[in-house]
């Protein structure tokens, strides 16, 4: 009765605090600003870009926290509250502060750099993603751009110079540069990538001299961009490459992005239902047509940021599905688009499927799924595709055709009526690293 009230109580106030939210937020915007400032001891890394900056993070923290104390944007928090949230929890003893800046519309990113007021800035890269707020590339790039423009005279800036955009970018005065990329006139240079499963990602890195082979956990050539940062800011921070190599090599693979996880049926699966976007689709398809398995099958509903219409988009993904996979299994209401242009392009029918829901999809896979098949887990976050792996375990009792939750379905206490406790999120698979 009373979790009943409160929850009827909640949905009665929900319009009045969507009015005065963003009131309530200026006091904490204040004081993230003001403590920032105080802590003069700590180095602000700020982590943007479109894709892959979750990763970045990940990767800058592992390596700093494995010898100095060090405060991170936890998750996936890089929106206004998630920033301010990790801005307040940085304390005097920590020596780094990681902080991952996303937008969502254009004018943020000049208020959330003024707050965070970053001594080392890390940009990534340039993508189409929140397309309904930046119309071009170059409207996204003007946004990000300005996380560079903010930085203080003698601060560091980090550049990925293999994105256009980014290496058109002519930082301000005053600002120290580092370029990253795979041209070998570069400052930090990528050589020999390799990613095909069942191996893991690994590369090499030449900077002033120094050379070495960086061996990871993670699946796909793509991770490269988000990786390199971590190298460049150890070493500013006085580690050797050495140093930086051994921790690099402990990051595990960043919840449901291409992140590997088992079944009871044996298939392996690449959970990367999580962002849906278009502009990470690619790297996703690239890695299941260069696996190494005895079966590859995707599993996919739809994508977000694309201007094409729905029933264009569906047929070019099951026309990509066909080139890179043996078999695919479609989800939501234009089935019928993706699964006729993968069998047109050579696809077998016997190994196309399409359902409408996800629990008669789940169903099949308990049946069909065996040992050595490579799963693609891929859709958009309000699918949360994750129940299809999650059902292979246990019973799912919550089969919601679209769920505006911004959680993992792993720790969805709507997730099932049992109360055993779910799989973990990363049960990574036992395939050589």
């Amino acid at each position: 009765m009373i979790r009943k009230f409160i929850q009827q109580l909640k949905h009665f106030l929900r319009p009045y605090y969507q009015k005065i939210r963003p009131v309530l937020r200026v006091p904490k915007f204040i004081a993230a600003a003001v403590l920032r400032r105080l802590m003069f001891r700590t180095t602000f890394i700020a982590v943007t870009g479109s894709v892959g900056k979750s990763t970045a993070k990940e990767a800058i923290a592992t390596v700093l926290s494995a010898h100095f104390p060090t405060q991170k944007s936890r998750g996936s928090q890089n929106s206004y509250g998630g920033i301010l949230k990790t801005m307040l929890r940085v304390r005097p003893w920590h020596r780094f502060a990681v902080i991952e800046i996303g937008i969502e519309r254009p004018g943020q990113m000049k208020w959330l750099a003024w707050a965070v007021r970053p001594d080392i800035a890390v940009w990534i890269n340039v993508a189409g993603t929140h397309t309904r707020s930046f119309k071009t590339l170059e409207n996204t790039a003007n946004e990000k751009s300005q996380l560079i423009h903010a930085l203080h005279a003698g601060a560091l800036a980090v550049l990925n110079a293999d994105n256009p955009f980014i290496a058109a970018f002519s930082p301000p005065a005053g600002i120290r540069t580092i370029h990253y990329g795979e041209k070998k006139e570069l400052d930090w240079c990528v050589s020999q990538p390799s990613s095909a499963w069942p191996e893991r990602l690994s590369f090499r890195v030449h900077s002033n001299g120094e050379e070495a082979t960086i061996h990871t956990q993670l699946v796909g050539k793509h991770w490269v961009p988000s990786l390199l940062p971590a190298l460049i800011i150890a070493r500013e921070a006085g580690l050797s490459l050495a140093q930086a190599t051994v921790a690099l090599a402990a990051l595990p693979p960043f919840e449901q992005r291409l992140s590997p996880a088992t079944c009871p049926q044996g298939a392996t699966f690449l959970r990367d239902e999580w962002n849906g976007s278009l502009a990470s689709v690619d790297a996703a398809f690239t890695v299941m047509r260069e696996a190494n398995v005895s079966r590859r099958i995707i599993i996919f509903s739809d994508v977000s940021d694309s201007k094409q219409t729905m029933r264009k988009r569906h047929r070019d993904f099951g026309r990509q599905a066909a080139r890179c996979a043996d078999a695919a299994l479609f989800i939501g209401d234009n089935i019928g688009h993706a699964s006729r242009a993968a069998i047109e392009a050579g696809m077998q029918p016997d190994q196309v499927w399409g359902f409408h829901n996800l629990q008669d999809a789940a169903a099949l896979l308990r049946t069909e799924l065996r040992q050595g098949d490579l799963v693609l887990l891929r859709g958009l976050g309000v699918d949360h595709l994750s129940r299809l792996y999650l059902a292979l375990f246990r019973e799912v009792s919550c089969w919601l055709i679209r769920c505006p939750k911004k959680t993992f379905c792993d720790d969805c206490s709507q997730l099932s009526a049992a109360s055993a406790p779910s799989p973990s999120l990363t049960q990574i698979s036992n395939q050589p690293l």
